[in-house]
């Protein structure tokens, strides 16, 4: 896979992190503020420059009342309408 598939790909899973903070009513500063992260922690996660590993996803997702399985079922469908 080249570089390209993988950029198109990790911008649809920042959107839909993006989307589902929004979707919540959290601002940066409150999902910050209840994952107890530093200020930059959701400006660097929604940017790329932060990943989150499989267990802080799930307590993001958390926070953000969706479980992981529905966050996995949403990008699923994101990378399927792309045909990713």
């Amino acid at each position: 896979m080249g570089r390209y598939k993988w950029s198109v790909q990790e911008s649809l899973l920042l959107d839909l992190l993006k989307s589902i903070r929004l979707e919540a009513g959290l601002s940066g500063p409150n999902i910050q503020k209840l994952l107890g992260r530093p200020n930059s922690y959701v400006a660097k996660v929604e940017s790329g420059d932060k990943r989150l590993d499989i267990l802080e996803l799930n307590e993001y997702c958390k926070v953000c009342n969706i479980s992981l399985t529905e966050f996995a079922k949403r990008l699923e469908e994101k990378l399927s309408q792309r045909n990713l």
